[in-house]
């Protein structure tokens, strides 16, 4: 097993991530457009869910993957953090302003709040344990 394959798994989903995210930010987006009605919460909050489950595993990867494969370790983590962060705040702002979502804006805020500290996270403990595999593998 190379030490790639070993760090990330899966290379383009993090099925456990996606659940996380979804159910963690379909609820502040509910709680962001309750005021509107439960129904018209319900909806932003569904497809906030729906759309972090799928974009948030696969920029969960994404941050995964930057963070072993740039060989400076800082260099390494401001991309990994970085590229997810303005890709799905990007992606989740378009999403809010199709029909449905009365609070766009800040509906996609908590995704632009949140998403660096996550991906910074996750970014330094995948890099953290590419570290030590490859130090490993070279004592081997």
């Amino acid at each position: 097993m190379s030490i790639n394959t070993a760090a990330t798994g899966n290379s383009f989903f993090d099925i456990k991530m996606g659940t996380a995210g979804a159910f963690f930010l379909g609820a502040i987006v509910f709680a962001v457009n309750y005021a509107h009605g439960w129904q018209l919460a319900l909806v932003a909050a569904s497809k906030q869910g729906l759309y972090t489950f799928i974009i948030g595993g696969v920029m969960t990867k994404m941050t995964e993957n930057i963070a072993i494969r740039i060989g400076q370790r800082r260099k390494a983590l401001l991309m990994a953090v970085l590229i997810p962060t303005l890709l799905t705040s990007l992606l989740t702002f378009g999403m809010h302003s199709l029909k449905g979502t009365p609070e766009p804006f800040i509906s996609t805020l908590p995704t632009f709040v949140f998403a660096p500290v996550g991906f910074y996270g996750w970014a330094l403990r995948k890099r953290k344990q590419f570290d030590s595999l490859k130090t490993a593998d070279l004592t081997n």
